[in-house]
Order: structure tokens, then C-alpha cells, then sequence
């Protein structure tokens, strides 16, 4: 019985005792991500159903914003779980995805914001018929797509530190200014 408890108390400089509690609370921790993650998917889907956004919306974005959400809780759980069993690389790895995929969704509402903007922007100017009104509409539009571009693109890498985002912000604009310069001399041939 003492040669198990030492085996028990103390195995290669770990605690086995409490690796065998972390083991088990970090499987409890899967089960209840596993279950809520069930749980928000169902109540998403009710949510939706009453809120008729089929009608308005494409089912596969729809598809994807449930999927989006109910993985963001898995990830969320199996983070806590890797948390408690004490393994610090995984738990980074996992926390950089846990900020990464909202992210980038976010990104992508901004350029659909942003172009949306930027249409309507147009639209108007075009409508006022000022002077020079199809020059300004074409200014307003690539400028107003430009500004949600960098936001969106800033967004997406919001796990970056501040002076690489501004360094990508440069060389981003230095690229579009580029381009742009060039597309306007060869319209001009």
C-alpha cells in the first residue's frame, strides 16, 4: 500500500494525484463546451426561424454564422480544458484562433459595410450632377472602399502589435497608390 501511494504522490516530479483531477475536470469541460455549443446552435436556428432570415438572407451565410459561433465555443472550451491540464503552448495556439475568428468576421462585415457606403456615396453624388459629379462619384467611392479596407484589414490581424499594423497599413497603401497610378496611365493609352 505505501509503494502505491509513493507511485500515487509522486510520478517522475508530477503530481499524479492532480494530474489525474486537471485530466478529469478538463474532460468535464469538453463535455459541457460540447453540450452548450449544441445548445447555441439550437437556439440560433430557433432564433433565425423566427426572425424569418431565410427570406433575407442566403442560407449558407446563415450555415456559416451558426457554424462560426458554435465552434468559437468549442474553441472556448477546449482552451479552458488544455488551461487546467497545464499545457501553455496549446492554450496560446488556441487563445490566438479564439481572437483570430471573430476577427476576420469582422473584417468581412466592414468590407460589406464599407462597400455598401461607398455605392450609396456614389449614388448620391451622381444624382446631385455637380461639376465634375462622375470624377467625385469615382474619388468618394474608391476612398470611402479604401478606409473600410484598412479597418477591415486591421481587424482581421488585431492579434499583431500596433507598429506591425502600421507598417502593413504603408506598405498596403504604398501597393493601391501604385496601382492606381498605373491603371490611370494606361487608361490614358
Amino acid at each position: 500500500m505505501a509503494l502505491f501511494s509513493n507511485l500515487a504522490g509522486k510520478f517522475g516530479g508530477i503530481d499524479l494525484s492532480s494530474l489525474i483531477t486537471n485530466s478529469i475536470v478538463a474532460v468535464i469541460l469538453i463535455v459541457i463546451g460540447l453540450f452548450f455549443g449544441w445548445l447555441i446552435k439550437i437556439i440560433l436556428r430557433k432564433l433565425i426561424k423566427k426572425a424569418q432570415l431565410e427570406k433575407t438572407t442566403k442560407s449558407s451565410f446563415i450555415e456559416l454564422f451558426v457554424t462560426v459561433v458554435r465552434w468559437s465555443i468549442y474553441l472556448l472550451f477546449i482552451s479552458l480544458a488544455l488551461d487546467q491540464l497545464g499545457i501553455p503552448e496549446l492554450t496560446r495556439w488556441l487563445s490566438n484562433v479564439l481572437v483570430t475568428i471573430p476577427a476576420i468576421v469582422g473584417s468581412l462585415i466592414l468590407l460589406g459595410l464599407g462597400f455598401g457606403l461607398s455605392v450609396y456615396l456614389a449614388d448620391i453624388i451622381e444624382e446631385s450632377q455637380v461639376l465634375h459629379y462622375k470624377t467625385l462619384s469615382s474619388i468618394v467611392f474608391y476612398f470611402v472602399n479604401y478606409i473600410f479596407i484598412v479597418f477591415a484589414l486591421r481587424t482581421a490581424l488585431l492579434s499583431l502589435d500596433v507598429e506591425t499594423l502600421n507598417w502593413i497599413t504603408i506598405i498596403f497603401t504604398a501597393i493601391v497608390a501604385a496601382s492606381m497610378a498605373l491603371w490611370h496611365l494606361l487608361k490614358k493609352k
